[in-house]
């Protein structure tokens, strides 16, 4: 793996740059130990479950590696974890010498029914080992667990959960747990609902508890997972409560403070406190392109912002303003993005990259590096719209801007059930792909197979000239589209097969969900037959353009 120059618009900042963690990583949760900083955000039906980020000045970022790795962890076979179900909110946390990890996984989250998980949590004594313990469930039925430890030694679990399954009102539960078991030692209690109106789009959730000060503050985010979304903040004498609602409420709401705010979805917060007492927290957020919201595809951003707090102890998120993408006078400036190259020239380029993902748990490996280099998948019977765990391997896009490229090498399909190729993947109900197969007519011959799911599917076939020669396949994300295209042989032009709107990756089907944003992918399938025709991919290339960020 090697890095690639970078071709950087021109910028003028001095500060903050926003999103910390670009590309989706939702549900940010984030500690301190010592110097060091550590970040935890979702991942949903991908696997490994939730990233572990690592930094030492809340800038720069480096995933060190993954909560949930084994499948003894958080098995997600097949519809165990359907679109937008799987790994949901972690809670990160850290006491004398442990840090703990709480989730919860929602195996059942689909228009045939929404059961409400069991939230568990993991631990380690080293984070940066990349070594969790197994799962230790709680008792109680719901999600975005957080823990909390009072100074007398007890253990608080707070989750948000439901009323009853029929009317489905949302509300902040909580009990004392036995840590070591995950055992309630009290009954059940809903300790909050919020500041909006308790109905079922109120969903207060997101619950973090702190105690700063005289007093115990519970932060939680409100209004569902878009437009209306929200953090607000209330604090009380115990754990428990009576809540006292912040007169600065909302504690970030982008949109409450500027309608046309570029950066909206604002919430789902967490506060840190750096070793010399200033105050930082995180968020999630998004970017609509052109100020359209059916254009986000990167999906909920993980964004950093300063806190201040008023002589009568109330949190205020960036001075009261909007969070932006630039936040002049906090920190420095370094842009996240980077080029990514990987040749895959040694077995570590694949088993020591974080950042590659698949989808669900797999049933045995499929991804291997090749003896002379290069990334090899033995595809299996699932193609990329079946609802299980196809021979797809992920990596998430970073920029609106982006170029994802790859070269499948020496390809000869036996069958036109047999395609490797590139996607634009969100799910299994919206993705894009660009692939090698054998022409369905019957020639005999290597066609290029473009699949757009753009209700309903659309298919075209692109003849090939040679019939093992390799192929570079692109994909090319603009703010409001992707283009994709190939080069056979020694081609230099690339010929573009399609354009999307990005719209088909951000706006889910019916009863359907957006939670994540897109991946690029890699892929080998036998369209519902065992394929014994291996793909070997000579590299994985993203380029990223760095956008222009101006003082705001």
């Amino acid at each position: 793996m090697r890095l690639l120059s970078l071709s950087l618009c021109v910028a003028v900042c001095t500060a903050l740059i926003n999103p910390i963690l670009p590309g989706w990583n939702p549900d940010p949760s984030i500690l301190r130990v010592g110097k060091d900083y550590f970040l935890a955000t979702s991942t949903f039906e991908q696997f490994p479950g939730h990233p572990i980020y690592h930094s030492t000045d809340l800038v720069q970022w480096k995933c060190i590696g993954h909560a949930l790795s084994r499948v003894s962890q958080i098995p997600l076979f097949g519809s165990g974890g359907p679109p937008d179900g799987g790994i949901w909110a972690p809670g990160l946390r850290y006491h004398k010498g442990t840090f703990y990890l709480a989730t919860a996984s929602r195996f059942v989250y689909g228009p045939e029914a929404k059961l409400m998980s069991r939230p568990f949590f993991v631990t380690t004594q080293d984070i940066f080992s990349n070594v969790w313990s197994d799962p230790i469930y709680l008792d109680s039925l719901g999600y975005d667990l957080d823990l909390f430890w009072d100074s007398n030694g007890d253990v608080y679990a707070t989750w948000s959960g439901i009323n009853n399954s029929v009317d489905r009102i949302y509300g902040i539960y909580q009990h004392k747990i036995d840590i070591a078991t995950g055992d309630a030692l009290t009954p059940t209690t809903e300790i909050y609902t919020g500041i909006l109106p308790q109905n079922s789009s109120a969903r207060p959730e997101g619950p973090h508890l702190y105690h700063i000060g005289q007093y115990y503050y519970l932060l939680i985010a409100e209004g569902g997972t878009s437009a209306p979304h929200r953090a607000t903040v209330a604090r009380g004498p115990t754990p428990s409560g009576p809540w006292t609602f912040s007169p600065h409420n909302p504690l970030v709401y982008n949109i409450g403070l500027d309608p046309n705010a570029a950066v909206r979805w604002t919430g789902h917060a967490d506060l840190v406190q750096t070793p010399t007492g200033e105050w930082f927290g995180t968020m999630l957020g998004t970017r609509p392109q052109g100020g359209n919201e059916s254009h986000i595809s990167l999906g909920r951003e993980t964004f950093l912002y300063p806190v201040t707090w008023t002589q009568d102890g109330w949190p205020i998120a960036n001075g009261g303003k909007p969070v932006t993408e630039h936040i002049p006078d906090v920190l420095y400036d370094k842009s996240p993005l980077a080029p990514y190259m990987n040749e895959f020239k040694s077995k570590k380029d694949l088993s020591s990259d974080t950042s590659f993902y698949y989808v669900r748990t797999q049933y045995k490996p499929f991804a291997s590096v090749a003896s002379g280099g290069g990334l090899v998948l033995k595809g299996n019977a699932y193609n990329l719209s079946d609802r299980d765990a196809p021979a797809l391997l992920l990596r998430r896009q970073s920029a609106y801007e982006e170029t994802f490229e790859t070269r499948l090498d020496a390809f000869a399909p036996a069958t036109n059930w047999t395609e490797a190729g590139l996607s634009v993947w969100y799910g299994e109900f919206l993705h894009h792909d660009i692939g090698v197969t054998l022409d369905p007519a019957g020639s005999g011959k290597r066609v290029i197979i473009t699949r757009t799911l753009t209700y309903p599917t659309v298919i075209t076939y692109t003849p090939l000239k040679s019939a093992s020669g390799n192929v570079r396949l692109r994909a090319v994300a603009q703010s409001t589209s992707y283009t994709l295209g190939f080069a056979e042989g020694d081609d230099e032009e690339f010929t573009t097969t399609a354009t999307v709107d990005a719209y088909y990756v951000t706006v889910p089907p019916p009863n359907g969900a957006f939670f994540k944003g897109t991946s690029f992918g890699l892929y080998n399938t036998g369209n519902g037959r065992a394929t014994l025709v291996k793909a070997r991919f000579a590299y994985w290339k993203q380029i990223p353009v760095v956008p222009a960020v101006n003082a705001q």
